[in-house]
C-alpha cells in the first residue's frame, strides 16, 4: 500500500475542477523561493528567544543538560559560600544590609540581601553571600542557553550539542574566577547573569509589541542600575550585533525601549536624589561615589583580565581553540548574529586593561570581566563543535576517534578548572577578616577614634557593626572620604573637637600635630600611618595591636614596650588563622603586612633598633622576599651606630 493511501481523500465535492492559475515563469520561481530564503535568514538572525527546560522533541540529554549547568554551579558555591566577613564584600554589605546609598550602583543586589535576610539560614553573611551564589546558578544556566543556541545554528546534533553547551557552562563557572565572586557577598555574579540574560532574550525586529521593547529596555536598566560596567558592555554588545545582522529595530521599537529603560532608572534614582531631604536620611556617601583602592603601604595587586584570567585556570590550548571557534562564527552567517556580541564583549576587556588595585577591594570592571569569560567559554564550544563535525565526515584514517578524543578534552578542561577551584574559592574556613577584627575592636577604649586611610579598613568596621552591631561607641574617621557627601557634617555632629582635623585635611590634606593632639586629649585616638606627615607626628605614636595609638604629648622609647609586645602576640595569632592551609586568607595577609609596615617604619623613624628587628621578623612570615625586608635587614646590619633611614623607603 502507498503511503499517500494513509492520507484522508478529499471528497468528490472538493475535487471538483478549479481554474488553475497560469504557470510561474522562471525568473518568478526563483524571486518566490529567494525572498523565502532571505525571510527565513532574517528569522534566525534577528528571532532569540530564551530556550525552554525541555526539548519539544523529547531529547532526554537535552533537558538533563540544563538542569545540570544550573545545579551543579549553583550547589558547589552553596558548599563554598562564605559565613564569615570577607574583606571584598564589606562595601556591599554596608550597602544591601545596612541601606546606606553608596553612588548610582548595587539596586538589584541590594533588594535581593533584603529578601534574602528574611531566609532562617545562617548568619547575614551567608544570607548575603547566597544572593550571588543563586546568581551564579542562573548565570550558569543562561551561558547553556548562549552555547546550545549558537551550536544549533552551525549544526544541531542530538547528542554533541547540548554537551558542549553544557561544557561551556562549567567550564565558566565552575572556575576559579565566578566561584570566586559567587562564594561572597555583593560578588559580580549578579551583575553579569543579568548582563548575559540581556543578551540572550533580546527581541526580534520584527516583534511589533511595544510591550516587549519596554520591558527589554527595563531590563537592560536594571543591568545598569546592577553596574555601570555591565551596562555598557551590553549596550555596546548589542548595538554591534544589531549593525553586524542589519536588524536594527525600527523607531517604534526603539520609543519603547527607551522609555522602559527611563521608566527604571527613575525608580532607581528618584530615591536616592530625595533621600538627603528625609530628616534621618543618615550618612549620605553621594551619587558619585566609587569604591576606592586601599590607601595602605604596598598593598596593591595586579587585577586580571578576562583573557589572562583563562589563561590562568584553563589554559592557552582551549584559547587558541576558542580563536578558532570565533572565526568560524564570524564567517558563517547563520552563527554571526550571536559571535558578534561575544566577541565585543572580549574586546571590550581587552581594550580595558588590568590596573593595580588590591585584593581587600573588589575589582570595578569585575562584571565584565565575568562575562568575557563566559563568552571565550562558548566561542572554544564552538570550536570544539565545529572541529568534531568535520572530523567526524572527513575521510581520513582515525578521524572518528580523534573526533571523539576532542569532545572528551573539553569535559577535561572542566574538570581541571573545577579542581583548580577547590583549593582557592573555599571561603569556609577563612576567618581571617573576623579575627582581625576582634583583636582590631575589642580591644579598644571606650569612645575611642579611629583615623583610617584605608578604605577598606573602613568598610570592615562599619560592616561589623552593621551585621552585629559591634562597637557603636567607636567613631570611624576615614580621612580619603571625608569631601564625600555628608561625611564630614555628620562626623562633626558627634564629635565636635574634629573641627581642627576636618579643616587641616581640606587644606593641606593631613592633619596636623595640633589637631591630632587636641582630639587625643579629648577621646583615645588611633591612626594608620600616612607617609606625608610631619615627623614630629611621629614621636606621638605608639603601637598598638592592629592600629598605631597617637599620644597627646611626645614619648620615649619604653613607653612602647609593653604595648609592643601586646601588638606582636594579636599579630601572631591573626597570622595563624589567615596562614591556615585549608584556606588561606590573602586578603587579611595583606592587611596584615600592612599593620606592621606602618608600626616598623614609625619605629624606624624614631630609631628605635631593637623593636624594628622583631617586627622584620614578622613581616618575612608573611612575605619573605619583599623589598621593605631586604632594606631594612641591611640597615640593621650596616647601621650599628647611625640612625635608621627611612627617607627612600616611605612612599612618596
Amino acid at each position: 500500500m502507498k503511503p499517500g493511501s494513509f492520507v484522508a481523500q478529499p471528497t468528490s465535492r472538493q475535487n471538483r475542477a478549479r481554474p488553475s492559475a497560469p504557470p510561474a515563469s522562471e525568473r518568478e520561481v526563483r524571486d518566490d523561493e529567494s525572498s523565502r530564503n532571505q525571510h527565513a535568514d532574517d528569522a534566525e538572525l534577528s528571532e532569540l528567544h530564551v530556550e525552554p527546560l525541555t526539548s519539544p522533541g523529547g531529547e532526554w540529554l537535552t533537558p538533563v543538560c540544563a538542569w545540570l549547568s544550573l545545579a551543579l554551579p549553583l550547589g558547589l558555591a552553596l558548599l563554598r559560600a562564605s559565613a564569615g566577613a570577607q574583606w571584598r564584600g564589606d562595601m556591599s554589605l554596608v550597602r544591601s544590609v545596612g541601606m546606606v546609598p553608596i553612588g548610582l550602583e548595587g539596586a538589584l543586589s541590594s533588594v535581593l540581601a533584603q529578601l534574602m535576610s528574611l531566609v532562617p539560614i545562617g548568619g547575614r553573611h551567608l544570607r548575603t553571600a547566597l544572593v550571588s551564589a543563586i546568581a551564579l546558578g542562573i548565570a550558569g544556566r543562561v551561558i547553556y542557553a548562549i552555547a546550545r543556541r549558537l551550536l544549533a545554528a552551525h549544526g544541531f546534533t542530538p547528542r554533541l550539542t547540548p554537551s558542549l553547551a553544557l561544557a561551556a557552562s562549567l567550564m565558566t563557572t565552575l572556575a576559579v574566577t565566578w566561584q570566586l565572586e559567587g562564594t561572597i557577598g555583593g560578588g559580580a555574579t549578579v551583575a553579569a547573569a543579568l548582563g548575559l540574560g540581556t543578551l540572550l532574550v533580546r527581541p526580534s525586529r520584527r516583534t511589533t509589541d511595544l510591550r516587549i521593547w519596554f520591558g527589554f529596555g527595563g531590563l537592560v536598566a536594571l543591568a545598569t542600575a546592577e553596574s555601570h560596567v555591565a551596562g555598557a558592555a551590553v549596550a555596546v554588545a548589542l548595538v554591534v550585533q544589531a549593525l553586524v545582522v542589519g536588524a536594527i529595530p525600527p523607531r517604534r521599537a526603539l520609543l519603547g525601549l527607551g522609555a522602559g529603560f527611563a521608566l527604571v532608572a527613575l525608580i532607581w534614582v528618584i530615591p536616592m536624589l530625595v533621600r538627603p531631604f528625609s530628616d534621618r536620611a543618615g550618612v549620605q556617601l553621594g551619587i558619585d561615589f566609587t569604591a576606592h583602592a586601599v590607601a595602605g603601604l604596598d598593598s596593591e595587586a595586579v587585577k586580571q583580565g578576562a583573557l589572562a584570567a583563562w589563561l590562568s585556570d584553563v589554559g592557552l590550548v582551549s584559547l587558541a581553540i576558542a580563536a578558532f571557534g570565533a572565526a568560524v562564527g564570524i564567517l558563517r552567517q547563520s552563527t554571526r548574529w550571536l559571535v558578534a556580541p561575544m566577541l565585543t564583549l572580549v574586546a571590550a576587556d581587552a581594550l580595558l586593561p588590568a590596573v593595580d588595585g588590591s585584593v581587600l577591594a573588589p575589582d570595578p570592571l569585575m562584571p565584565l570581566r565575568l562575562m568575557a569569560i563566559g563568552a571565550v567559554a562558548v566561542l572554544t564550544a564552538l570550536g570544539v563543535h565545529a572541529a568534531v563535525l568535520f572530523l567526524s565526515t572527513a575521510r581520513i584514517p582515525l578521524a572518528r576517534p580523534a573526533a571523539t578524543l576532542m569532545g572528551l578534552f573539553t569535559f577535561a578542561l572542566v574538570l581541571m578548572t573545577s579542581e583548580r577551584a577547590t583549593h582557592i574559592a573555599d571561603r569556609r574556613a577563612q576567618l581571617g577578616a573576623e579575627v582581625w577584627t576582634d583583636h582590631a575592636l575589642g580591644r579598644l577604649p571606650y569612645g575611642s577614634v579611629l583615623l583610617v586611610r584605608s578604605p577598606a579598613v573602613a568598610w570592615r568596621l562599619w560592616a561589623a557593626r552593621v551585621v552585629r552591631g559591634e562597637r557603636p561607641d567607636i567613631l570611624v574617621v576615614p580621612t580619603g572620604m571625608l569631601d564625600k557627601g555628608s561625611v564630614a557634617r555628620e562626623l562633626l555632629s558627634r564629635e565636635p573637637t574634629l573641627s581642627p582635623l576636618l579643616r587641616d585635611v581640606a587644606v593641606s590634606g593631613v592633619p596636623g600635630e595640633f589637631a591630632l593632639s587636641s582630639l587625643a586629649d579629648v577621646r583615645p585616638l588611633y591612626v594608620e600611618l600616612d607617609p606625608r606627615w610631619d615627623t614630629r607626628l611621629v614621636d606621638h605614636l605608639v603601637p598598638e595591636p592592629m592600629w598605631l595609638a597617637f599620644a597627646p604629648t611626645a614619648l620615649g622609647r619604653s613607653d612602647r614596650g609593653a604595648s609592643l609586645e601586646k601588638g606582636r602576640e594579636a599579630f601572631s595569632e591573626v597570622l595563624q588563622i589567615a596562614k591556615n592551609p585549608k584556606g588561606r586568607d590573602e586578603a587579611t595577609l595583606a592587611m596584615l603586612e600592612v599593620r606592621a609596615k606602618e608600626q616598623v617604619l614609625a619605629l624606624a623613624a624614631l630609631n628605635d633598633k631593637q623593636s624594628v628587628a622583631s617586627l622584620v621578623d614578622d613581616l618575612k612570615q608573611i612575605d619573605p622576599t619583599d623589598p621593605l625586608v631586604a632594606r631594612l635587614e641591611k640597615q640593621l646590619e650596616t647601621h650599628r651606630r647611625r640612625r635608621l633611614d627611612v627617607s627612600h623607603i616611605l612612599p612618596e
